[in-house]
């Protein structure tokens, strides 16, 4: 099935059932943080080559944590707790900086590369209080971490990274803990980029998905999101 080529000046996406095999959706159009948040909210995310035109995708199933039914594992949760310290929106950019050295590799240039032109995207979306980060500390120093996009009651992950083992894990578990506590009602994990395999996680149809991000893109448009 051929993809959709978006306009710049394009303010909408195709449905998303008309998504090929794969996923991919539509391909070009203007970034901005308007259209990334209605991307959100239309059940389609970005992803690219740096040196090519955006793609849009959404892709059958979707891969998700339903935070109200994840269980944390205890042991392994307190072991974590004593050997990190764990904060929220305390080191937004760092946080990106550090995605960029671990995925920003020399030679594979490839559609997990965290352009300049995307950390400014997001940290215009934290400005707003839409973007958000978790980040994990060892003796002080920044060890790994976590930033993604809240709407209403869905976070959608984007970026992980660890530079200490169980770093990473840490920074998932305690951000589940976290939407679970406040009640929201799915973590969308489906990029690369922020995929465990360590992590339990669930399949959800397209179109269940994609229904459940336009109800909670009408039902908060003007409550303040809550993380």
């Amino acid at each position: 099935m051929p993809y959709f080529e978006l306009k710049k000046d394009d303010t909408t996406f195709p449905p998303a059932y008309f998504a090929d095999i794969e996923g991919l959706l539509a391909v070009g159009g203007t970034m901005s943080v308007e259209r990334l948040l209605l991307a959100y909210n239309s059940g389609v995310f970005y992803w690219h080559y740096p040196l090519k035109h955006i793609k849009w995708w959404s892709p059958d199933p979707r891969i998700v944590v339903k935070p109200e039914s994840f269980e944390i594992p205890e042991s392994r949760w307190e072991s974590l707790n004593k050997e990190f310290t764990v904060t929220v929106d305390t080191d937004f950019e760092q946080v990106l900086r550090g995605c960029q050295q671990v995925y920003n590799i020399d030679g594979q240039m490839d559609n997990r590369w965290l352009t300049e032109r995307m950390v400014r995207m997001f940290t215009e979306l934290h400005s707003i209080k839409k973007a958000h980060s978790v980040e994990v500390w060892k003796d002080e120093k920044l060890v790994g971490g976590l930033f993604g996009v809240a709407i209403g009651k869905l976070f959608f992950g984007e970026y992980l990274f660890s530079t200490v083992d169980g770093a990473d894990e840490l920074a998932v578990l305690y951000l589940i803990n976290k939407l679970k506590n406040q009640n929201y009602r799915l973590l969308d994990m489906q990029k690369q980029t922020f995929f465990l395999p360590d992590i339990d996680y669930d399949e959800m149809g397209r179109l269940e998905y994609v229904d459940i991000c336009k109800e909670n893109a009408l039902q908060y448009k003007d409550v303040p999101t809550e993380f």
